[in-house]
């Protein structure tokens, strides 16, 4: 019987960074590239009295590492012509809250009674520091000396944003914006902070009225690209990227959010180039081999050891090992470096010879290349990518077998996966939301959370209903080995949500709002996995559509398995 005889055609969904840090001793101001935690460019006040500069700050954010998560500790030449020209003019200056910072803080001399000045250089030093409570306390005791500082208000506003206190944030902006409503850079934070908290109409206002103000500064334009990346209308975002790389066109973050957004509207060609951007972000990088020259898709592989380099996480590499085989076909022996987690799963790809996992020290090999870098240099188009995506490419390890046993009555077995880790962005659906798929009998679900959300599972009482394959998992085989005894996974996007469509199995996965570049937009399936049916949020952090809808589908999936079985 296959087992996707019976499942209902998916249905479509509706549609729906960098800071700086401004310092000052006495009318000296210098000003610190600093990254926040969600993919924006905040901007940081400079000076301890009432009238001084803001600009705008820059966050962190969500797919495989984006710009927003990086920030170099050094400035570049458009910054330096921003520090000159907020030295001139009181009205733009910056800081954001993250911790990288290019210049250091002088602090005054300890006195017994800290005047303005010396609160606010250890309140900002703080900040640099990433010392993030410590700055919102010394932030807090200079505006009780003197509220009408607007560059505190937007520094305290960065510094709880960092913190993720967003509506104590969104309120100290106000307070800034109150005194100064003429600082670009002001509503440029405000608008970041807005978006974080998937506010995106008052976002995407807070942002028109930045670039408004002034659209001369890159993280401008691109803090508003962002608005519409996050909803999803990446036609708009990547015009705002445009804007912001006209000003700079060596931009990291705006050519790494492009290249998502290409990639996320199927424009392969342009996405796997801009995709390479990656290799600048400073929290994903390739370590050098030197003396080694790495692959470009040109040179001949005929009797060549070719070593595929791992990269970014998990569901990154069981994604892009679908790429393996075609190099294989070119090369005398592929070398496949990766975590010791994958290595079960991946000594299972077609063309693989030799596994390492990452940090051994590596076998002779003659030419290397990213794993993540295979479509840049062969080339992947759609049609390439619908022909590679056609047959599972993982299966489970051999020697090892579940063993389970279900109730008796049991017609279908459910894998569950509701929760992940929560950087860059939490995609977890509390578990409770699902309990309602298990009201009917002839249905049996087993956990496969490995991490502390187990105990989920004992906190809703819901022993009797989910088994908890936990202490069974210690790699990616022992969950093939378990998933293959499933009928259907239901999953958030997570990399059991790639393994269980790189085996082939019916996977069923939720996906947030704010989609990830791979899934793309306003389809329910995926070009990279065929077994796989995508349940959307229809309007940010409310599952209940998704979740509706996949209930649906699942009472449908099961009364014809019962039917069957009565047959």
């Amino acid at each position: 019987m296959a087992k996707s005889k019976t499942m209902t055609k998916p249905r479509a969904a509706k549609k729906g960074k960098k800071a700086t840090t401004g310092t000052a001793t006495g009318s000296r101001k210098v000003k610190a590239a600093v990254t926040s935690a969600a993919g924006a460019a905040d901007t940081l006040g400079t000076t301890p009295v009432s009238v001084n500069p803001v600009t705008s700050e820059r966050e962190p954010k969500a797919q495989p590492r984006t710009s927003a998560q990086i920030k170099s500790q050094t400035q570049t030449k458009s910054e330096a012509k921003l520090i000159n020209s907020h030295q001139k003019q009181a009205e733009t200056a910056a800081l954001s809250p993250s911790v990288a910072v290019s210049a250091p803080v002088a602090a005054a001399p300890a006195t017994a009674r800290p005047g303005k000045s010396e609160l606010f250089a250890r309140a900002l030093k703080a900040h640099q520091t990433g010392n993030i409570d410590e700055a919102i306390s010394l932030y807090g005791a200079v505006l009780r000396q003197n509220p009408d500082q607007p560059d505190v208000w937007n520094n305290l506003g960065v510094a709880l944003r960092r913190s993720k206190r967003l509506d104590a944030s969104l309120m100290a902006y106000r307070r800034a914006a109150e005194l100064r409503p003429g600082n670009a850079g002001l509503w440029s934070n405000m608008g970041n902070c807005l978006r974080e908290m998937m506010r995106f109409d008052e976002a995407a206002a807070a942002h028109a009225k930045a670039l408004e103000l002034d659209a001369s500064i890159k993280s401008h334009p691109f803090n508003a690209g962002l608005v519409y990346r996050d909803t999803n209308r990446f036609d708009q975002a990547v015009a705002h990227f445009d804007a912001a790389l006209a000003i700079d066109p060596d931009y990291v973050d705006a050519n790494w959010d492009k290249a998502l957004a290409q990639l996320a509207m199927g424009q392969f060609d342009a996405g796997w180039a801009g995709y390479e951007t990656r290799r600048k972000l400073a929290d994903n990088p390739i370590r050098p081999l030197e003396g080694v020259p790495e692959w470009d898709g040109k040179t001949d592989l005929r009797g060549k050891r070719l070593l595929l380099r791992a990269e970014q996480g998990f569901g990154d590499m069981i994604q892009f090992a679908r790429f393996v085989p075609l190099v294989a076909k070119k090369a005398a022996h592929i070398i496949l470096e990766c975590r010791g987690e994958l290595i079960p799963v991946m000594r299972t790809v077609s063309g693989v010879g030799t596994i390492v996992e990452k940090g051994a020290k590596l076998p002779p090999f003659d030419l290397h290349v990213p794993l993540l870098s295979l479509p840049y240099v062969l080339k992947i188009n759609a049609p390439d990518l619908h022909r590679i995506s056609t047959d599972p490419y993982i299966s489970a390890p051999k020697g090892k077998q579940a063993r389970l046993s279900p109730p008796a009555g049991t017609v279908l077995k459910v894998g569950l996966i509701w929760a992940g880790k929560l950087n860059p962005r939490d995609r977890s659906c509390p578990l409770e939301l699902l309990l309602p798929l298990m009201a009917q009998k002839g249905a049996s679900f087993y956990s496969f959370q490995v991490d502390d959300r187990r105990g989920d599972i004992a906190k809703l009482g819901a022993g009797a209903l989910i088994t908890d394959m936990g202490d069974h998992i210690h790699d990616f085989g022992d969950s093939a080995v378990l998933m293959r005894d499933m009928d259907l996974i239901i999953t958030i996007d997570s990399a059991p949500a790639h393994l269980a469509g790189a085996l082939g199995l019916p996977v069923w996965m939720l996906q947030l709002y704010t989609t990830d570049w791979r899934w793309m937009v306003n389809r329910a399936d995926s070009p990279w996995y065929p077994t796989m049916r995508i349940y959307r949020q229809l309007s940010p952090g409310d599952w209940q559509d998704a979740i509706g809808y996949l209930k649906q589908d699942f009472d449908v999936l099961l009364q014809a398995r019962l039917r069957e079985i009565l047959k």
